[in-house]
């Protein structure tokens, strides 16, 4: 196989220098020194900028490693995995426009602020800081660990993990210091076209060496017929968990609310939706393809983990394929750039939770306050990301096996945004802090009991969900306990 080595390091280098560039003109751009523009890019995100920052965020570095290795595993069933996706824009639209007048109105940065501002209540103020906190940690310490493996696997180990789990956080802090959300926004943009460029050179360049999708297919039942065989009842209902947990529990990341309220406007916003919910269907139907077809050209493969279905056929496509070189290299950069896309937002959810929800409020905000918040705000950023470096580098298993939960328990937050977005604050007929705290609490204690307990699942059903089931109930009856207990005022 040519060797890929030199072509990554000049196209990495070229991808960096670009980001760095991006950094210093969002600089340029920032209107004032205050939390909304540097953590909210003064809102005024546009649908094409809002767009591909969404769909950077939404598609990590696991799009083109996990789908395709789970497709290699599962056969071309793992198709129904387009309905996660799009289950995910569907789940924005529960509570997405509400929450876009209600953070307009209030001036809300942080996801905890419209908790605050709707629930009034200090105790799911803090709670939900914590429960976004533990999700996001989770998630950029995820990411790091992937950048030192993909870096240290692109370039045949010449770049150790360490180098590139501490190079690639000092890229990210440097242009999000830089310009902030406009920063992180702008780069996801340029990352969201790589990765579809990227997925679409990928698929072009199979159908090229190997055949049409139905060629492929073809292939597939004459080498492993299991694979292209309906799924069985089991599978369905784990799909059908899989479905409900990110439904209601993709769009409360932290990173994907500020990006609701850092829309220009509401019309934006839903065109941003709109567009949303097609791409699925190509990134999706790319990614599945990839791992069909390393069915096809590797039906058994002994020796290497699944996950790596997808550099296993792009070194096939280089060795058989001599247009491929250059493709292939995008495609690696792709993956990279995936994963600093979501690591980028996390860092920035993080600081604001950290500064507003918990420096913040333990001051007591007010107009001065702001303004020195605003000055700490870079003080946060490089805070949490020295401390997920430390760990990233020398990782914990313990610390891992705690923040693997993050889905289990970011979903119980589900009911105090759909619940509370139906009503206003003042409205006598709306939910309250006592409902939705009685569902949180009900919520975690099962979901976090059946994982404590080892019951990761039950009966396909994953323990979150089984936890928001009870949570959703539990704030209804509060809600309608609460209704019949009150007794109506006499009509003078």
């Amino acid at each position: 196989m040519p060797d890929l080595t030199y072509g990554i390091f000049v196209a990495g280098g070229v991808y960096i220098a670009m980001l760095v560039v991006i950094g210093f003109l969002s600089r340029r751009a920032r209107r004032e020194s205050t939390l909304a523009d540097f953590y909210l890019a003064g809102r005024t995100l546009g649908p094409f900028v809002l767009l591909l920052t969404l769909f950077a965020t939404q598609y990590s570095g696991n799009s083109l490693s996990g789908f395709p290795g789970q497709t290699y595993r599962e056969g071309i069933a793992y198709y129904m995995s387009v309905t996660f996706m799009v289950g995910i824009v569907t789940g924005y639209l529960l509570f997405a426009p509400r929450l876009y007048r209600a953070a307009r109105a209030g001036g809300l940065v942080t996801p905890s602020d419209y908790l605050a501002v709707r629930f009034r209540s200090p105790v799911l103020n803090y709670l939900s800081a914590t429960i976004f906190t533990v999700a996001l940690l989770n998630y950029l310490l995820a990411q790091l660990m992937a950048m030192g493996h993909a870096t240290a696997g692109l370039t045949e180990g010449r770049i150790p993990y360490w180098l590139g789990v501490i190079g690639g956080a000092a890229i990210i802090l440097l242009y999000e210091l830089l310009g902030g959300m406009r920063a992180v926004a702008w780069t996801d943009a340029l990352q969201g076209a790589v990765l579809v460029g990227g997925l679409l050179l990928a698929v072009g360049l199979l159908i090229l060496e190997i055949g049409s999708p139905a060629a492929v297919l073809r292939q597939v039942a004459a080498v492993a017929p299991q694979k292209i065989q309906s799924p069985s009842l089991p599978l369905c209902l784990l799909w059908l968990s899989n479905f409900l947990l990110l439904f209601l529990g993709a769009p409360l990341y932290p990173q994907a609310i500020q990006r609701i309220y850092a829309a220009r406007s509401l019309h934006d916003l839903r065109k941003a939706m709109a567009t949303m919910a097609l791409l699925p269907h190509v990134a999706i139907t790319t990614v599945v393809f990839i791992g069909v077809a390393g069915i096809a050209l590797f039906p058994v493969a002994d020796g290497f983990n699944a996950d790596q279905i997808t550099f296993k056929v792009l070194a096939y496509l280089v060795d058989h394929q001599p247009l491929a070189y250059v493709p292939v290299i995008v495609i690696m950069i792709a993956v990279v750039a995936a994963i600093m896309s979501t690591a980028d937002s996390c860092l920035l959810s993080l600081s604001s939770i950290l500064t507003k929800d918990f420096i913040g409020r333990a001051r007591g905000l007010d107009g001065a306050d702001e303004l020195w918040l605003a000055r700490i705000a870079p003080l946060s950023s490089i805070s949490i990301m020295l401390l997920v470096t430390a760990v990233a580098v020398r990782p914990l298993s313990s610390l891992w096996g705690l923040l693997v939960i993050k889905f289990e328990i970011l979903i119980q937050l589900s009911p105090a945004f759909v619940f509370g977005t139906l009503h206003d604050p003042d409205d006598p007929g709306g939910y309250r802090s006592r409902d939705v705290l009685a569902g949180l609490i009900v919520g975690l204690t099962i979901a976090l009991a059946l994982y404590g307990t080892g019951q990761r699942q039950l009966y396909g059903v994953h323990a979150g969900v089984v936890g928001v089931a009870a949570n959703y109930a539990t704030c209804w009856l509060s809600h309608r306990l609460r209704g019949a207990r009150a007794v109506p005022e006499p009509v003078a």
